[in-house]
């Protein structure tokens, strides 16, 4: 499928772009692309105009090298949101992408008409440690192959040498800008939801009730027989809730 770039002042990003009406922001996970989100993708463009980029250094947008920061993604994303006029949008993002979109609505880099988190991070977790571990030793070595096609476009080595490496070093020490995502949430008047496959190591359902229940507008959704990216083993679970999601913040707006 071919797909419309957006050159910022120091890379240029992909993106996939359907539908119309109020903008939506689909934001993947590490390791992902814009078309991780494909099935909701097609569900949500016949209601919204869904914009789903690929993040720096993942799929075909550009790498200006150097770390990859939870910053340094959020800042790529509001510039974008600035060009193609999407900075008043549902915002929705998927672990990382969770994170990101967090980050754009409570810096105002983005008016959030709502926000929806998918298995949003718990660094404080023991199971996230394991579960970093385990996409370490075991998920990333056996989905090797994938990953380097979704990332070609860098060349047959980007997987592992840039994204993989990158990984391995935040997972040392997760940074500070990374284990505080979720400050200032409190402070949004947005609806909020979040949701997580009832297996997700990420983001225990137990911490992400009581998340939501300091929001002035969170929900929570535990989707059952799911892990840490529900949209994609559930996405006929994960697409109905967060299609019902967004059309009840259009009717409730802030």
């Amino acid at each position: 499928m071919a797909m419309p770039t957006c050159r910022l002042d120091h890379l240029v990003v992909h993106y996939l772009r359907a539908g119309s009406g109020t903008p939506v922001l689909l934001l993947h996970q590490y390791f992902g692309t814009c078309e991780s989100w494909q099935t909701v993708f097609d569900l949500l463009r016949r209601h919204f105009d869904v914009v789903a980029p690929d993040l720096r250094a993942h799929g075909r947008t550009g790498d200006p090298g150097g770390r990859l920061t939870l910053d340094g993604f959020t800042e790529d994303i509001a510039e974008f949101a600035r060009a193609l006029q999407t900075h008043d949008a549902h915002l929705v993002g998927a672990s990382l992408g969770a994170m990101v979109a967090a980050r754009l609505a409570v810096t105002g880099a983005v008016r959030p008409r709502s926000l929806a988190l998918i298995g949003a991070p718990n660094f404080a977790a023991s199971s996230t440690s394991e579960y970093t571990r385990s996409v370490i030793e075991e998920h990333f070595p056996a989905n090797e192959a994938e990953y380097a096609y979704l990332h070609r476009a860098h060349g047959p080595d980007h997987a592992r040498a840039r994204l993989l490496a990158n990984f391995v070093q935040d997972s040392l020490d997760w940074p500070r800008e990374m284990r505080e995502w979720a400050d200032g949430l409190d402070r949004l008047a947005c609806p909020i939801l979040l949701m997580a496959g009832d297996n997700d190591p990420v983001s225990p359902a137990g911490w992400l009730v009581e998340l939501a229940q300091r929001l002035p507008r969170g929900e929570a959704c535990i989707l059952p027989r799911a892990g840490h990216f529900p949209h994609r083993s559930v996405p006929h679970l994960a697409g109905g809730v967060l299609l019902d999601f967004l059309l009840r913040a259009e009717r409730s707006p802030c």
